[in-house]
């Protein structure tokens, strides 16, 4: 009987698909993702959470939903799920430009400010800070109001996943604006809610309305940044 459960136990685990990442060595690591820094990535495997250097990923493979089970509001609704939306036409078909978020306007799509993140160190004593990404000048061009509603829009031409894209504040300096540090590393991303209104068309919101400052939107595996600033 035990034996049983134990076989029927490890059936059902192998059936259920996990997120993959694709190291840059080659490798591959199978479990779930749970979130990203600028340069981290928290995986759990086999119940355990690991951290990988994002500059050591090659690529985040995040595995279908499943079944019936309604997804957590969160996250996008299955791809193969019919979509039904009372959004106007544009908005459903999305950017014209795929595989980049852009910021959704009141007629049509707002490109972001796009800049490469450079790694720098964060100072500290010694100059033994931890990392810190930097991008040239210390404001964006793109600007919104804080009493916007803050969307940002990304169209996928095939096998993308909105997760992958991650919110991040920025501290802006003289002359540039970086990710901010915290204890041994980077700070997470800012909570966000994923929707999908079209087909491989998903909005991201923040959940929490956005202070006044810069901000950026990059991918777990890439240091390009898609910036702009919140004004009062």
């Amino acid at each position: 009987m035990i034996t049983r459960i134990l076989l029927s136990a490890l059936i059902f685990a192998a059936a259920i698909p996990a997120d993959t990442l694709r190291m840059r060595d080659g490798s591959s690591v199978n479990g779930d993702f749970l979130g990203a820094t600028a340069d981290d990535i928290r995986f759990s495997v086999h119940g355990e959470v690991q951290h990988f250097a994002r500059a050591n990923v090659a690529q985040i493979i995040f595995s279908p939903a499943q079944g019936d089970v309604a997804p957590p509001a969160s996250q996008p609704v299955p791809a193969s799920a019919p979509v039904v939306s009372s959004e106007p036409d544009w908005v459903v078909r999305g950017p014209d430009y795929p595989n980049a978020p852009f910021l959704r306007g009141a007629t049509g799509f707002i490109p972001f400010e796009r800049e490469v993140a450079m790694a720098s160190r964060g100072g500290g004593m010694y100059g033994l800070g931890g990392t810190v990404y930097r991008i040239q000048g210390a404001r964006s061009n793109v600007r919104v109001r804080q009493s916007d509603r803050v969307v940002f829009v990304v169209r996928f031409e095939s096998g993308g996943d909105p997760r992958q894209f991650q919110l991040f504040r920025l501290e802006s300096r003289m002359g540039y604006r970086q990710t901010p540090m915290s204890n041994g590393g980077m700070p997470m991303g800012l909570p966000v809610t994923i929707t999908q209104v079209g087909d491989r068309v998903y909005e991201t919101t923040p959940t929490r309305a956005l202070a006044p400052g810069e901000y950026a939107v990059s991918p777990t595996n890439s240091n390009e940044s898609y910036c702009f600033g919140v004004d009062y």
